[in-house]
C-alpha cells in the first residue's frame, strides 16, 4: 500500500522561493523523513558542547539548499569538492604524520567554518555513502586531489571503419537534437523563480545511449544503411 506523502507548505520551510513541483516536495519529504528518523547523531557524543542537532543547528532551508547544490554537480565535479573539504577538515596528528592509512585519518565534519555535522548528516548533504567517502579518503591521502579515473578509461577498441565527422554529418545531428529537446525535453523543475534562463533536461527514463540509438534510426531512415555513421563516443 502506498503511503500518502504529506502536505509540505515551501513557505513555512523558507523555500518559497522555489517552484511547488513534484521534485522540489520529493526532496523536502526526503530530507524531512531523514532528520525525523534521528539519524544525526550529534547527542551521542559526551564531548560534544552544543548539545543541538544538524538540522537545528545549519536549519533546513541553507540544508535544502547545499544538498540541491551537490546533487546537481556532474560525479567528477563532485568528488573533488568533496576531497577539496576533506582536506581542510582533517584533524592533523603529528603522532601519524607517516601514516598511509585511513584508519588513523580523523576529520571535523562542517556544513562551514562554524556549523559543525556529524557523520551521517555530511553523508546525506553530499549525497553519497560511507563507502564512497572512505573510497574518496583513500585516494585523496595516495593521489591527492587527481581526477579518479576507472581502469578501462582508454581502452576504446580502434576501429578502421570510422566516419568522417564534416559539417553535413554535424549540420545533421544538430537537426535531429534540437527537434528531439522539443518533442521529450523538460524544464529544470529545481530551477530558482529569479533564474533568468531555463535549464533543459531529458526525462529519467532516456539515456545518452537510447537517444543514440534513435539518432540510428532516424539517420537510416534517410540514408542508405551502407553509409558510416558517427560512433556513440563521438555522439
Amino acid at each position: 500500500m502506498t503511503t500518502l506523502r504529506p502536505f509540505y507548505d515551501l513557505v513555512q520551510l523558507g523555500l518559497d522561493d522555489y517552484e511547488d513541483n513534484e521534485l522540489v516536495l520529493e526532496i523536502v519529504h526526503d530530507l524531512t523523513q531523514f532528520f525525523e528518523q534521528h539519524n544525526c547523531t550529534c547527542h551521542h557524543s559526551k564531548k560534544q558542547k552544543d548539545l543541538r542537532t544538524c538540522h537545528e543547528k545549519v536549519g533546513f532551508k541553507r540544508f535544502f539548499e547545499r544538498y540541491i547544490e551537490y546533487k546537481s554537480l556532474e560525479k567528477k565535479e563532485l568528488e573533488l569538492v568533496i576531497k577539496t573539504q576533506l582536506m581542510t577538515l582533517e584533524i592533523t596528528n603529528e603522532k601519524s604524520d607517516n601514516s598511509t592509512t585511513t584508519n588513523l585519518q580523523r576529520y571535523k565534519y562542517c556544513y562551514n567554518t562554524t556549523l559543525p555535522l556529524c557523520r551521517p548528516v555530511f553523508l546525506k548533504m553530499c549525497g553519497i555513502n560511507d563507502y564512497l567517502l572512505r573510497t574518496l579518503m583513500d585516494h585523496l591521502h595516495a593521489k591527492g586531489l587527481s581526477e579518479r579515473i576507472h581502469g578501462n578509461v582508454g581502452r576504446i577498441p580502434k576501429t578502421d571503419n570510422r566516419a568522417f565527422v564534416n559539417s553535413d554529418i554535424t549540420f545533421s545531428l544538430k537537426q535531429f537534437l534540437v527537434q528531439y529537446s522539443c518533442i521529450h525535453s523538460l524544464p529544470s523543475p529545481l530551477r530558482h523563480r529569479n533564474d533568468s534562463n531555463t535549464f533543459i533536461y531529458l526525462p529519467t527514463d532516456r539515456t545518452y545511449t537510447s537517444v543514440y540509438n534513435e539518432y540510428k534510426e532516424h539517420y537510416y531512415t534517410e540514408h542508405d544503411e551502407s553509409n558510416q555513421i558517427i560512433s556513440y563516443y563521438t555522439f
